[in-house]
């Protein structure tokens, strides 16, 4: 089998394991997962945004494989890029469990999360499609690709703001708190 081929395959793997398994986690523990009507009628343009650059890179990475015109040596580690954000995807959404949602504001029941992987970052889901929206670039290979990436990155910015304006005004001085002591993607790497 030709290593395109493979990468196609592989490719399309990954990317209904992300989709899925965060989705099948989070329904399992009881959250609420939206259809297309009622995403379209919430009008969070941070959401459309961030999708359109993921479409996008994913289409991009689509074509550079299929073209033959990626860079193995880069698309290698797009694709461990690729992995860590799937394991960062599904342990975030196993500790949001039921609070999870599509739209970046809070339930009426929402509660703050600050345990698992929450007590290291504040917006870890946030964290695994970035990483991920990197791992399609490095797959791609070429200048659409870094150019998409900063446009998701912005998207993702934009979007990270708005949710924590929402999560300040839910959940006040306990939010802010949480927020000087956790990072907001990256963890704190503690010396000694």
């Amino acid at each position: 089998m030709e290593t395109n081929v493979i990468l196609l395959i592989a490719l399309v793997v990954c990317i209904l394991i992300y989709n899925y398994v965060g989705l099948y986690i989070s329904r399992k523990h009881g959250a609420k997962i939206p259809w297309w009507p009622s995403i379209v009628k919430s009008k969070d343009y941070t959401f459309y945004l961030i999708y359109i650059f993921y479409i996008a890179l994913l289409v991009n990475a689509i074509i550079s494989i299929l073209e033959e015109k990626y860079i193995f040596l880069l698309a290698l580690p797009g694709f461990i890029l690729i992995l860590l954000s799937i394991c960062i995807n599904f342990v975030a959404r196993r500790d949001l469990a039921r609070y999870w949602t599509l739209f970046s504001t809070t339930e009426k029941e929402q509660k703050l999360v600050k345990t698992g992987i929450y007590a290291k970052v504040r917006h870890p889901i946030y964290l695994s499609g970035l990483i991920l929206s990197l791992g399609f670039t490095l797959i791609a290979g070429n200048l659409y690709g870094l150019l998409f990436f900063i446009l998701s990155l912005v998207a993702f910015v934009t979007r990270i703001k708005k949710e924590e304006r929402e999560l300040i005004t839910k959940f006040g001085e306990e939010y802010k708190e949480y927020a000087k002591e956790t990072s907001l993607l990256v963890p704190k790497i503690k010396g000694k």
